[in-house]
This record gives structure tokens, C-alpha cells and sequence, in this order.
């Protein structure tokens, strides 16, 4: 049984906070709720009884019995006699058939709810996730338990079909506690304790007044405005690049800057938390090596037209050790690289925000749409701005890449493709040409 550690308890609030039902769940989930709340006298007499929240007893009677008061709350066997399956035997005292009332303080006695006082979000998933054990988190780190997270955006699949018997491919049909724990505090009917929501990229997206000011406070403070590509309310990809943007300029450390909104980046872009002092150090670092946007912006542009220029000298190839091998060495010719390592070379020579990664360029790291797709702020084709890219999927991790020279309605581009080496072309020409390939979604990025 894993201890309730600091980072443990991290994990909870924020699994918790950022948990969506799937909507076509949402009927099912409605229905278990309004039916544990009809029945909150039943659970909260026990709940005297032993000590804790009503909730928490309606949650593990849906999780255990169906809600159903004909069975025994430690695992769902008949009351008509004393548990068959793990805990077998309970009660130990008493004789059968028993009332619902003591089988549920015996059961919850057992495991321990009666000395337990902790019932914040932390607290309570994880004697929640403990009542039908901690197998998956043992065993199965990559499948969050389907006890907790079934029906969410946390949980797709994979199911322990039998003791010890963990299937990959089986999807759970039973709601998960923790969804009945939301919905029943979404609903008014419990009040379980916790702070701000922790915002970041779920499927499907959250939404609530809660982004809309996050949102507004990331477009205007005093720090500068990290466009999130409007202010409606939902939690996009864009929102969640111009956060990664605003946690770099803040000064995070580089392992934190990730697209994850909590009360601490609101704090510090609002005035009412001051920078620590590691931050400020970072930030002033970082603005040192960015230099004036403008000027940096500029000389991406002309080392794009450099490579118009010499295109007849730059080949194609997408060979490892040889598409990045000119990174240190600016202006290098004859050339060979592919998009990616073109754009790159671009960004480096221009002594540019590194577009693949937090930090400096390096060969040995790679460069590649992918990485750019995940480091770089996504932002509307409207704000593009020279020296910005653009970068074409399907695949996810992004087909091709082009660095945008002249901004507006149809921006134009240097692309490098093939062997003719980078060449101007309008946007609208090249994304006519990536939907005939089958990546018909352009996806517009900016390092800054």
C-alpha cells in the first residue's frame, strides 16, 4: 500500500480537478447520482456511525453493490449470509441475515475509514482507490484505475478481469467513484474539500469562467501578453501554448514549463505573488538570450531567403547524421537538411528562441516537427508574424514545416521539400498541395 505522499497527493487533486465525464456518459453518470442522493438518510446514519462523509459511503455502495441495500457493502454479496468472496466471512459477529446498517460499519470498520480523517480530494481518492486496491498502480502505472476514473477523461481502457488477471484491452462498464464523487459536488449534494481547479488540456475540453479569466489575465499583465487566441471560455490548444509561453518568460524551470494553468501562474501574472528569486534570474536570462524580438524576427527572415538564394546548393535529406550536422556552423554550403532541420538552422543562425526544445540547440537532441509542435505557443493564423511557422498534419507529430517571410491574409512562406532546395511559395499554394497529400490541417507556431 503506496503512502499519501506530497507528490501523490499532487497527482489527485489534479487528475480530480481536470476530470471530465465522456458525454456520452453523462446520462448514466446523471442517473447513479440523483439515485445515491435519494438515499443520503440510509448512508448518512452509517456515516455517524462510523465517522466520515455520507458521500464517500454512496460512492463505495455504487462501486461495491449497484446501490443495492440487499448486499453486503464489503464486495456485494448477499446479506443473506456472511461475505463469500475477498473479505470472506464479514461479519465475524451477528448472525444472517443482516441489515444493510451493520454489514456497511463492519465493512467500512475493516478497512480503516473509522480512524481515517483526512477527507480533502487527496484523502478521500485515496481510500477510495485503496477500497478496491492499488493493483494498478503497482502493476499497471500506465492505466489509471478504472475504480476511480471509468467514464472520464482519464481512463480508456484496460480492466482487471479477474484477481491478478489485468487485461489491456477490456473497457470498464461501471462508473467510476471519483466521477460519482464530481458529479455529486457539481450537483450541490457534497461538499468535498479543494481549491481552484488546476487547468490544462483534457478531451473533451474544460471549460468554465474560471479559463475565461485565466485567459483575459494571460492576454494582458504586466508581464507582456501571451495570446490564447481569445477569451471564450475554453481550454484549448492554443490557451495551453500561451501558457507554456508565459511560464518560459516568468522564468519557470525548464522541467516545468509545460501548458498546465494553477493558482500559482495566476498569482504571479496578476501582481499578488511576487517572482522568487530563481525565477526572476531565469526570466532576465532568458530575455538576454531572446534579444529584441523584432530584430531577432528579422534575421530568421533573411537567412529563409538566404537559403531562396542558394537553394541550387541545399539538397534534401532526412539522413541523422547529416540533417543537423550544420548547426554550428552558420551559412555552411553546400547544405543538406530536411524541413525541420532547415527551419532550425534558421532559428539557430538568427540566435533565435530554440523552437524544439527549452534551452540551447543541440544536434544530439534532434529537430523535428513533432518537437516543434509540442515547445512551440500554437497561435491563430491572424497573429502570425515573420519568422513564425507553420506546420501541416496529419500525422500528429506534424508532416512538413514552413517559416512564414510576410505575414496577412495569405501569408507568404520559404518552404524546403525536396531536393530544389527552400523556395518562396504563398501558404495557400502549399497547403493546396499538403491536402492533395492528405495533411490538410496547418498548424501555426511561434517560439516567441
Amino acid at each position: 500500500m503506496p503512502a499519501l505522499t506530497q507528490a501523490l497527493r499532487r497527482q489527485y487533486t489534479l487528475l480530480y480537478k481536470s476530470c471530465l465525464t465522456r458525454p456520452a456518459r453523462r446520462t448514466v453518470v446523471d442517473r447513479i447520482a440523483r439515485g445515491l442522493a435519494a438515499n443520503r438518510a440510509r448512508y448518512e446514519k452509517v456515516a455517524k456511525a462510523v465517522g466520515m462523509p455520507w458521500y464517500v459511503i454512496a460512492v463505495i455502495h455504487s462501486m461495491e453493490a449497484g446501490g443495492d441495500f440487499t448486499r453486503h457493502l464489503h464486495n456485494g454479496d448477499p446479506l443473506t449470509a456472511r461475505t463469500v468472496h475477498v473479505p470472506a466471512g464479514r461479519p465475524r459477529t451477528g448472525t444472517p441475515p443482516f441489515t444493510w446498517e451493520e454489514s456497511a460499519i463492519d465493512a467500512l470498520t475493516y478497512q480503516g475509514f473509522g480512524k481515517w480523517t483526512d477527507w480533502s480530494v487527496p484523502g478521500t481518492l485515496y481510500k477510495l482507490e485503496g477500497y478496491n486496491g492499488f493493483g494498478y498502480r503497482d502493476h499497471h502505472p500506465q492505466c489509471l484505475s478504472p475504480y476511480l476514473w471509468s467514464f472520464s477523461n482519464h481512463y480508456t481502457r484496460g480492466k482487471y478481469v479477474a484477481d491478478g488477471r489485468f487485461s489491456a484491452t477490456t473497457v470498464s462498464q461501471q462508473c467510476g467513484a471519483a466521477v460519482l464523487l464530481r458529479r455529486l459536488q457539481e450537483g450541490g449534494r457534497a461538499a468535498v474539500a479543494e481549491g481552484p481547479r488546476v487547468l490544462q488540456l483534457a478531451n473533451p475540453h474544460m471549460s468554465g469562467d474560471d479559463i475565461k479569466a485565466a485567459q483575459q489575465l494571460l492576454l494582458k499583465n504586466k508581464f507582456g501578453s501571451f495570446d490564447p487566441g481569445g477569451t471564450d471560455g475554453e481550454f484549448g490548444e492554443l490557451t495551453a501554448s500561451a501558457v507554456r509561453r508565459a511560464k518560459w518568460e516568468l522564468g519557470y524551470p525548464a522541467s516545468a514549463v509545460n501548458g498546465t494553468y494553477g493558482p500559482q501562474v495566476g498569482a504571479l501574472l496578476s501582481g499578488k505573488k511576487p517572482l522568487p528569486a530563481a525565477f526572476r534570474k531565469r526570466r532576465a536570462q532568458r530575455l538576454k538570450q531572446a534579444g529584441p524580438e523584432k530584430t531577432v524576427r528579422k534575421r530568421i527572415v533573411n537567412w529563409a531567403l538566404w537559403g531562396v538564394k542558394n537553394c541550387n546548393r541545399i539538397g534534401y535529406t532526412r539522413d541523422g547524421t547529416v540533417r543537423l550536422s550544420a548547426m554550428k556552423t552558420p551559412g555552411a554550403l553546400p547544405l543538406a537538411t530536411d524541413c525541420s532541420g532547415f527551419a532550425t538552422f534558421c532559428y539557430a543562425w538568427a540566435g533565435a528562441p530554440n523552437p524544439n526544445w527549452p534551452g540551447g540547440y543541440d544536434p544530439r537532441a534532434g529537430a523535428y516537427t513533432g518537437t516543434m509542435l509540442d515547445h512551440c505557443r500554437r497561435i491563430p493564423k491572424a497573429a502570425a508574424q515573420p519568422g513564425d511557422l507553420v506546420v501541416w498534419t496529419p500525422p500528429s507529430r506534424g508532416q512538413h514545416v514552413a517559416l512564414v517571410v510576410t505575414p496577412g491574409a495569405d501569408p507568404m512562406l520559404v518552404s524546403h521539400g525536396d531536393d530544389t532546395g527552400p523556395k518562396r511559395v504563398r501558404f495557400s499554394a502549399e497547403d493546396r498541395s499538403q491536402r492533395r497529400r492528405g495533411h490538410g490541417t496547418a498548424v501555426w507556431l511561434t517560439a516567441f
